[in-house]
């Protein structure tokens, strides 16, 4: 009875929803799991015949998973899963339910969704996933989640008692690697890496590097490569811990941001050249787990490379929009290991492009925004280019910039459409880069959109 209950007061709510146009992806879920507490489990148990993918980690799970959907799309295999971005449990329920009949049951032979890290232990256990892909643990929002080690701790628990899931680990975050470790037979790992030491050129000001200990003995690492924060090849000192050897390796990156890698795939000899259609040396990472799924779905590897050669960006992670004559360029930005990778792979290249910050504090954002005097803001200081800073805490990334020594003109205007519009007139039908937290993203995507229509085409002129 609850489960019913549940599944029709989840899809009134949708309907609502629809009818008002707000965008509450996530409330028939909120709804469903408060009168049933076990529905997602429920509806774990009776869908799904080939199993369920799971996609966590600080940075990157979004972009990843919508690299797992286009391979499932091209093999032809039917799934469910959270496009919209809610990655709590609600989120998860709410997406298999606006696919399910009245009985909770879709037609779909996956679930395939991307989950927030404090909810990976509830939503693992109700679904006991057939894969789990765990991208890095960066600090984030320490507000929510509490130290790393906390996470992992939990996480390690939480694998414990999964009884025959493949996870999909990067070798290149010590923390993240040492989760395949110490682990019960029913339980498999394959590691995802770089081993390309020239893929990355460090940062001067990077001092994110946040999990740099052993976690087992607490004992300092030994890097003999750093690509970023804390990412690279690692050992301790008696080499009892050190970086395992990725199932799925790349081993030659051909130039940066060429998009061009050589991968090779568990022992074999064989060396697959890819061509992947993301901009940033860091999107390497959020491609290799499509090998894994390749593996474990018995996928056909051509229409893994054929699927990585096509791809699209998710929203506002690398993603171009026009606007006018001109364009944005959207980086989600929201800890500082984040905004370096978007400084290292593309500010420092374009020295006089406008850059639009657009810097919120709202719950999705993480109220407390000290987390940008980390970011390496003075390894571009010396462009010549403006800056626009907007959002609600506009003039804490003022200041920032203001300490960092930028050299360029720094416009202030916390209203966010005029930022935009602002930004946009010193294109000069050029580009402007956009920097944006989380809700600011939402807020700049829903604004262009909106100025994009016919009625409004003056707005660019």
């Amino acid at each position: 009875m609850k489960k019913t209950a549940a599944i029709i007061a989840a899809k009134l709510v949708k309907t609502a929803s629809q009818v008002k146009h707000n965008g509450a992806t996530a409330a028939p879920g909120y709804v469903a799991e408060q009168i049933d507490p076990n529905l997602l489990k429920k509806l774990g148990k009776i869908n799904f015949k080939n199993g369920v993918v799971l996609v966590t980690g600080t940075n990157g799970k979004t972009t990843t998973t919508k690299v797992l959907a286009d391979v499932l799309e091209n093999a032809g295999i039917t799934y469910v899963n959270n496009h919209a971005g809610s990655n709590l449990s609600r989120g998860v329920i709410s997406s298999i339910l606006t696919k399910a009949d009245m009985r909770g049951l879709t037609q779909a032979d996956v679930g395939l969704f991307e989950v927030d890290e404090a909810y990976v232990p509830q939503v693992a256990e109700a679904l006991q996933p057939k894969m789990i892909v765990v991208m890095n643990l960066f600090r984030d929002q320490l507000d929510r989640y509490g130290e790393l080690d906390s996470i992992a701790n939990k996480f390690r628990l939480t694998f414990q008692n999964l009884h025959s899931t493949t996870l999909v680990l990067n070798a290149d975050d010590p923390l993240v690697a040492s989760l395949g470790m110490k682990l019960n037979n029913r339980i498999k790992v394959l590691y995802f890496g770089i081993s390309d030491k020239n893929a990355f050129t460090e940062l001067k000001h990077d001092h994110t590097a946040d999990s740099i200990l052993d976690p087992f003995t607490g004992e300092s690492l030994i890097y003999t490569q750093k690509y970023f924060g804390h990412i690279g090849v690692y050992a301790d000192k008696s080499g009892k811990f050190s970086r395992p050897k990725p199932q799925i390796d790349v081993i030659t990156v051909t130039n940066p941001n060429s998009k061009s890698i050589n991968i090779k795939v568990k022992n074999t000899t064989e060396v697959i050249s890819q061509y992947i259609n993301l901009a940033g040396n860091y999107n390497i990472y959020n491609v290799l787990p499509a090998f894994a799924l390749a593996q474990l779905f018995q996928i056909e590897e051509s229409i893994v490379t054929k699927t990585l050669a096509n791809l699209s960006a998710a929203f506002g992670r690398t993603e171009v929009m026009q606007v006018g004559k001109s364009k944005i360029s959207l980086y989600l930005v929201k800890n500082p290991t984040g905004f370096n990778q978007v400084i290292q792979s593309f500010i420092q290249k374009n020295d006089s492009a406008p850059l639009l910050f657009a810097i919120n504090d709202k719950i999705a954002d993480g109220r407390d925004v000290s987390w940008l005097w980390d970011c390496a803001i003075e390894d571009f200081a010396q462009r010549s280019g403006p800056v626009v800073v907007s959002g609600s805490r506009a003039l804490d990334m003022q200041l920032r910039l203001i300490y960092a020594g930028y050299k360029g003109k720094i416009l202030c205007e916390p209203d966010l459409a005029k930022a935009i519009a602002k930004a946009h007139s010193l294109a000069k039908k050029g580009v402007v880069i956009a920097l944006p937290t989380y809700t600011a993203m939402l807020g700049l995507r829903a604004i262009i959109n909106q100025t994009n229509s016919e009625d409004n085409k003056e707005f660019w002129q």
